[in-house]
């Protein structure tokens, strides 16, 4: 018998993925309606040592709204006070971001931080009660004229704690 034929090369491996785009920060438009986070003008400081604060006594969300559409890919929040899952929300309404809650709850669709991940969320980072910086991905870059950042004692896997309460020192909208 005839030795059988020779096997085929091997096939070559995929060529690298592309690294990430380099996200930079966008122009940051100024805030029509922050809610639930004491001193919320802080978080738009620019100073890493001064933030506002949720109350932590139940479902946290911090809402802010936009006095005009901005273009984002990411959005970058530096908080600390809470080990847990943060979800974001962020959505664009042919009205804007809103100037009070009924009108902000337009923009980003209802209360869905009371229970997050069954209401809807665009995307979530565990994070630790450490001061750092979570970036929540948005995918392509998308009009924004409001967002949601929510914590809860209740939801995530394990569930969030608070330590003592989240401190959030900035929100940057990047491209």
């Amino acid at each position: 018998p005839s030795p059988p034929p020779p096997s085929p090369p091997p096939p070559s491996p995929p060529p690298p993925s592309p690294p990430p785009p380099e996200l930079h920060v966008a122009t940051m438009p100024e805030r029509s309606y922050v809610a639930s986070c004491a001193q919320g003008d802080e978080m738009f400081d620019g100073d890493d040592s001064t933030s506002c604060y949720t109350d932590a006594s139940h479902t946290d969300a911090v809402l802010i709204g936009f006095e005009s559409t901005a273009q984002a890919s990411a959005v970058e929040v530096v908080m600390s006070g809470y080990t847990g899952t943060v979800w974001l929300r962020a959505r664009s309404h042919a009205s804007g971001g809103g100037v009070d809650y009924s009108s902000y709850l337009s923009c980003i669709g209802g209360e869905y931080w009371g229970n997050a991940p069954g209401s809807g969320f665009d995307v979530s980072v565990d994070v630790t009660s450490a001061k750092a910086a979570a970036v929540f991905g948005l995918g392509a870059l998308q009009d924004v004229d409001c967002i949601g950042i929510a914590m809860s004692p209740y939801h995530g896997s394990p569930v969030g704690v608070y330590d003592p309460r989240p401190y959030i020192y900035g929100v940057e909208l990047l491209r």
